[in-house]
Parts: C-alpha cells; sequence; structure tokens
C-alpha cells in the first residue's frame, strides 16, 4: 500500500471515527470538502470495508458506512470520572462566565445612560439660561408699579366671599322653591326644570367654593 492510499485510509477512517454515525460514500466524499478525488473516496471505502475496520450497510441501489464500534477505544472509570469532574469545573467557569457577563453588561448600560461631559455641560448652561430669564421676570413682578396692593386684595376677597354667601344663600332658596312644587308636581323633577326654564349650577358646569 502506497503512502498516499495510506494517508487516504487514515483521512477517512477518523472522520467516520470522529463522526460516529453512518455516511454513504457522497457524503464523505462532501464532508472531506474534495481534499480527496470521489472515486478514490469510494475505493477507500470498499478496502476499509473489506478490511474490517468500517461496517458496511446497502440499502436498496444505495451503500452506507461507518466505523466498527469494537474497535474504537474505551475510557477506564478513572478516566470517566477525570472527564466528570472537568466537565464540573467548565461548568463552573462557564457560570462565572455568564455572571460576570452580566454585569459587564449592566455596566455597560449604566455607563450609555450616564451623560458625556459636553453633555452635562450643555444641560447646565440651558439650566441657568432658564434660571436666569425666571429671576429677570420676577425681579419685574415684584417691582412693577401697577402691582395689586395688599389693600386691594383684601377688598377683592371680601368683595368675592360677600358674592359667594349670596349666591349659597339664593340657591338654597331656590331649591326650597322647587322642593315645594315638586310635592304637587306629576312629572319628574328634569321635566320641572325644562318647563321652568330653570338653570342648575350642574347644568351650568360650576360649583360653589368650598367653605
Amino acid at each position: 500500500m502506497s503512502k498516499a492510499a495510506g494517508n487516504v485510509e487514515d483521512s477517512v477512517l477518523h472522520y467516520l471515527k470522529q463522526a460516529n454515525r453512518p455516511y454513504s460514500a457522497v457524503d464523505v466524499f462532501n464532508n472531506l470538502h474534495g481534499q480527496y478525488g470521489r472515486t478514490l473516496v469510494v475505493r477507500t471505502l470498499d478496502v476499509l470495508a473489506q478490511s474490517g475496520q468500517v461496517k458496511e450497510k446497502v440499502y436498496g441501489k444505495q451503500k452506507v458506512y461507518v466505523a466498527d464500534q469494537q474497535n474504537c477505544s474505551t475510557a477506564d472509570d478513572a478516566t470517566l470520572k477525570g472527564m466528570d469532574a472537568e466537565l464540573l469545573q467548565l461548568g463552573a467557569r462557564l457560570r462565572a462566565s455568564e455572571q460576570q457577563l452580566q454585569t459587564s453588561e449592566c455596566q455597560l448600560r449604566a455607563l450609555q445612560s450616564t451623560p458625556t461631559m459636553p453633555d452635562a455641560r450643555r444641560s447646565l448652561q440651558e439650566l441657568q439660561a432658564a434660571c436666569s430669564g425666571y429671576e429677570v421676570r420676577l425681579h419685574g413682578l415684584r417691582n412693577r408699579d401697577n402691582g395689586v396692593s395688599p389693600q386691594q386684595r383684601d377688598e377683592i376677597r371680601r368683595a368675592n366671599e360677600l358674592c359667594v354667601r349670596e349666591w349659597r344663600r339664593r340657591k338654597r332658596i331656590a331649591v326650597e322653591m322647587l322642593n315645594a312644587i315638586m310635592e304637587g308636581y306629576p312629572n319628574s323633577r328634569a321635566d320641572l326644570l325644562e318647563e321652568t326654564g330653570f338653570e342648575t349650577d350642574e347644568a351650568c358646569g360650576v360649583a360653589l367654593p368650598g367653605r
């Protein structure tokens, strides 16, 4: 057997052992990505099947090949325990990495939501300008000549209280009159209000101020 033929057999057998599943000759050729010619791969599979290194199954007109599992090495208990321990370590490292990733993502979001120094300076300047404008307006309101004096405010308050008391008194009289009429009125209160043209506070959208 030539060295080239040996390399093909080793490559094909190694692939079938790694894949650990049945493949047709065309599948093996395609999965080796054209490393060897199709005819060479087919011939190599036949040789491996004849030597017993792979199992050959025939389904109709198609042949499939799978590595002989009896020729695969098995791990002893110590090796399996070592692999289990390694898996546990890798799992712990994976969880730690995922936790670190979540922490980093939270920090990144916090940094992205924090304004930059230019943005902060611009916002501060805008707020300072707005405050200056409010101070100017406030100063003007405090010092204008046509402002309302304390005496005028007291007069306005007393006039408002007088109007509210009169409003409350007249409303009480009107309600008492309506109640008296309703005692002998055959229809509803709404009919009476419509017939007399009486407008209530509710109909006008107003309400007495609180006491």
